[in-house]
């Protein structure tokens, strides 16, 4: 298949969107549209759907789908919907590679494979048969992996694989592979506090956690950097890189969804092993929100009320 335009138009900032629950641990379709409606009238592109930020592992097969399915139906006009399929079992992640593409997906994704085959040859395996699956482009996915540019070149060689998410730091070994493909790759950086560096090394763009939170920051990173204006990209860089700080101090992932609530969108909290947040947990973490002075507290009062009309 010839990709070109998707590759083309794969650019800017992507959201790894949050999955939000409800009080009974049920994904939270309402949510899901008031927070993906958020971020792309702030600038976002489009929506990497059940990543590593979307609890994808923590998902049943069905709620995959249906979050993959609820993004098609309802903002595919206005953002690229990309699936993440990941799984440590490849025939689980061809599956649902298929059944994303069923339901009008524009990309296929997937993280390398986790805890079985992890070597090269698993991986080889693991792409070919995700990637032979379906017509659409295949973004492959390495999270904090190493890039060896003379072996991961013949990765490109797999039928519709045109694009790669990298989590890491290392963007040389990045721009060694891409030289050894003799066609336009999208590249996607992962590294959210490193955005911006992503950009000078040919970069078409990010996927991240903490846009959910900072559309405006992201799309003002790279609506700046195009225009030449580098100090104007790099000072909201080190602003929201702030938020990023103080969310890396927890290994509770549930804070991350708290940032929603302190925006005023209660995406619940992470599913076990993460815990739940008490009320006195956020209000502590909610004062040190405040003292950053980065992100607008709602009312979450008025949210409340708001919502029950």
């Amino acid at each position: 298949m010839n990709h070109e335009q998707s590759v083309t138009s794969m650019c800017g900032p992507y959201s790894a969107i949050f999955t939000p629950f409800d009080a009974s641990n049920e994904v939270n379709f309402d949510a899901l549209s008031r927070i993906a409606t958020y971020q792309l009238n702030h600038g976002i592109q489009g929506f990497f759907a059940t990543g590593s930020t979307g609890e994808g592992l923590l998902l049943s097969y069905d709620e995959r789908l249906a979050v993959i399915k609820f993004l098609v139906e309802n903002f595919s006009e206005r953002a690229t919907i990309i699936a993440h399929v990941g799984h440590p079992s490849t025939e689980f992640a061809t599956k649902l590679a298929i059944d994303s593409a069923a339901v009008g997906a524009d990309w296929i994704s997937s993280v390398t494979p986790i805890y079985h085959g992890t070597n090269f040859e698993g991986m080889l395996r693991h792409y070919t048969s995700i990637s032979n699956a379906t017509d659409l482009p295949f973004m492959m996915y390495s999270l904090h992996g190493v890039v060896d540019s003379h072996r991961d070149v013949a990765l490109f060689e797999l039928p519709n694989v045109c694009g790669l998410k990298y989590t890491g730091a290392n963007f040389y070994s990045v721009q060694q592979l891409v030289r050894r493909v003799d066609r336009p790759v999208a590249l996607m950086s992962g590294f959210d506090e490193q955005f911006i560096a992503g950009q000078s090394f040919g970069f078409s763009g990010g996927i991240g956690s903490t846009f959910n939170f900072g559309p405006q920051f992201y799309s003002g990173i790279y609506n700046n950097y195009r225009q030449g204006d580098i100090a104007a990209a790099a000072a909201l860089q080190a602003k929201i890189n702030m938020v990023t700080d103080l969310m890396v101090e927890y290994e509770n992932w549930s804070y991350r969804k708290a940032i929603m609530r302190y925006l005023g969108f209660d995406c619940g909290h992470c599913r076990a092993p993460y815990a739940p947040l008490t009320e006195a947990e956020y209000a502590a973490f909610a004062i040190r929100l405040d003292a950053l002075g980065v992100l607008d507290r709602a009312n979450e009062q008025a949210q409340t009320q708001s919502q029950a009309t």
